[in-house]
C-alpha cells in the first residue's frame, strides 16, 4: 500500500506555528520508539533532524513576525526543507514495516495512520475528557494547545477565558478545529488564560476537558 494510502501526510497544509509543534512531538515520539530509535539507518532523517527543522522554522518566523509579514523566502525554505525530509522518514517508515511485515514501524511515531481516521466516523464520539495540554510559545504572547485525538469526533470545540473563570459564562467560544494543534496568539503577556476544548460528531458532543490555566509569557 502506499504511503498516502496508509498515513495522513497533511503536513504541508500545516502553518508553520503548527509544524512546528508537529516536529517536535514526533521528534519525541521517535526518541522513544524502541526500533526508530535503535533500527532505523543513519541516512534516514529523524529525531535530531526534526528538532533542527523546529528551530529553524521557528527562528524565520519570529524574523518575519518581527517584519510583520506572514512570510520571508528564509522561512518557506525552511518549511520546504522540513517537508522534503518528513516524507523521508515516513516513506522509511513504509518500507520498512513492508519488508519486514511489521506494523509496530507505524504506530506511535508522530503520523496519523488514515485508516483509523475513516473508521471513527461511524462512532460515537468518545464520553472521556480529552486530555488538554498548554505551553508558551514558540513566540511571545502565544500559547501552543494540544490535546488527545477522539477518533469519532469530526471537529473539536475549543473556548477560552481571560482571567480565572467564575462559572460556565466566562468562557467564549475560540473557534471550531478540526486539528488536535493549535497555536493561540495576541494574548497579554503576565495574564492568567484558561482553555477547555470538547469534541463534536454525529450532531454530538463529548465531555468538556478539564479547564488548563496558563500565565502568558
Amino acid at each position: 500500500m502506499s504511503l498516502l494510502g496508509r498515513i495522513l501526510m497533511n503536513h504541508a497544509e500545516m502553518a508553520p506555528p503548527e509544524l512546528i509543534l508537529w516536529l517536535d512531538d514526533a521528534a519525541t515520539l521517535q526518541a522513544a520508539h524502541t526500533k526508530i530509535n535503535t533500527l532505523m539507518d543513519a541516512w534516514v532523517p529523524g529525531t535530531t533532524k526534526f528538532r533542527e527543522h523546529k528551530e529553524a522554522i521557528a527562528r524565520e518566523l519570529e524574523r518575519a513576525n518581527a517584519l510583520s509579514v506572514s512570510t520571508t523566502k528564509e522561512l518557506d525554505a525552511a518549511v520546504a526543507a522540513a517537508l522534503e525530509d518528513v516524507h523521508t522518514n515516513a516513506s522509511y517508515l513504509m518500507l520498512r514495516a513492508k519488508h519486514e511485515k511489521d506494523d509496530s514501524w507505524l504506530h506511535n511515531n508522530g503520523y496519523q495512520p488514515k485508516e483509523k481516521a475513516k473508521r471513527g466516523h461511524d462512532r460515537s464520539v468518545s464520553a472521556s475528557i480529552l486530555g488538554l495540554r498548554a505551553k508558551n510559545g514558540p513566540n511571545i504572547a502565544e500559547v501552543s494547545l494540544s490535546w488527545d485525538k477522539d477518533l469519532a469526533a469530526g471537529s473539536y470545540q475549543l473556548q477560552i477565558c481571560k482571567g480565572h473563570p467564575q462559572g460556565e459564562g466566562s468562557f467564549e467560544d475560540y473557534g471550531f478545529l478540526t486539528k488536535v494543534r493549535v497555536v493561540i496568539g495576541n494574548l497579554e503577556r503576565a495574564s492568567w488564560y484558561y482553555f477547555r476544548v470538547r469534541s463534536i460528531g454525529h450532531n454530538e458532543f463529548g465531555p468538556w476537558s478539564e479547564a488548563v490555566g496558563i500565565i502568558v509569557t
